[in-house]
């Protein structure tokens, strides 16, 4: 996470805390939210044709297939940066 600009990191950084939000949300469906990250891991985006670009896009994707400890975990790792 060391080379991004300011907003990727917030936007990280966000989508880390609502992904931990939902998935200690009690009746939330983690599963259906593993399952669509998947889909559009093995189905990419118009433009992911270089391993840079398909590792750039799968990133914020696999953020939403990691546990409520991970999550916490890079949460946390976060507030001690700042």
């Amino acid at each position: 996470m060391e080379n991004l600009s300011p907003f990727e990191r917030g936007v990280i950084t966000s989508l880390v805390s609502l992904v931990a939000t939902l998935r200690s949300t009690p009746g939330f469906d983690g599963e259906a939210l593993t399952a669509a990250a998947e889909y559009f891991i093995a189905n990419p985006a118009p433009g992911c044709d270089s391993e840079a670009a398909k590792r750039a896009y799968e990133w914020p994707l696999t953020i939403l297939k990691r546990d409520l400890s991970e999550l916490q975990m890079l949460l946390n790792q976060a507030q001690t940066r700042n």
